[in-house]
């Protein structure tokens, strides 16, 4: 079935475009972070993002533990996802990066922190941010490794490859 063969409720059953990734990551969505602990499993850790220049910035707490991970291994997989309506989504393998930190927030990190506190507590989000600023914080870029793409879909039907490896 091609893209106009499906009603407008199903989504657009295909990939995002950068611009419409753009769209979607500049929303309250949250990102699933999943770092390897030190014994070798998987860790999942949900946090505000921002997506920018073809890759995602996060301000986790000095103390968080994702970043002990991140120091040992760098490699990450990131999931964002509405879970309602056509599941819009993103999934990326890719390397973090400690751009900042531990320290209290200033230049790109504070930034960043300010539009992530409007993004995901309104307009009386700076009312938590500034009190907490001096908090020591991070600042990690993660991007997609060139062995990696960055899969996005919208759209409750199958995607084309299933489809094949099911007549199969």
């Amino acid at each position: 079935m091609s893209e106009q063969q499906h009603p407008e409720w199903m989504g657009k059953m295909r990939g995002l475009t950068a611009d419409e990734l753009a769209e979607f990551l500049a929303g309250p969505v949250v990102a699933r972070i999943a770092t390897v602990d030190e014994d070798g499993f998987p860790y999942i850790t949900p946090v505000w993002q921002e997506w920018r220049d073809g890759a995602m910035y996060v301000i986790p707490r000095e103390k968080t533990v994702f970043v002990k991970h991140l120091r040992g291994n760098p490699k990450v997989a990131v999931s964002c996802a509405l879970d309602t309506g056509t599941y819009t989504r993103m999934l990326m393998r890719g390397r973090a990066e400690i751009l900042f930190g531990p320290a209290p927030m200033e230049g790109l990190c504070l930034e960043i922190g300010q539009r992530m506190s409007v993004r995901y507590l309104g307009p009386r989000g700076p009312e938590y941010l500034v009190p907490t600023m001096d908090r020591p914080r991070y600042l990690i870029r993660i991007a997609p490794t060139e062995q990696h793409k960055l899969i996005t879909w919208d759209g409750v039907e199958w995607a084309q490859h299933y489809m094949n490896e099911a007549k199969a």
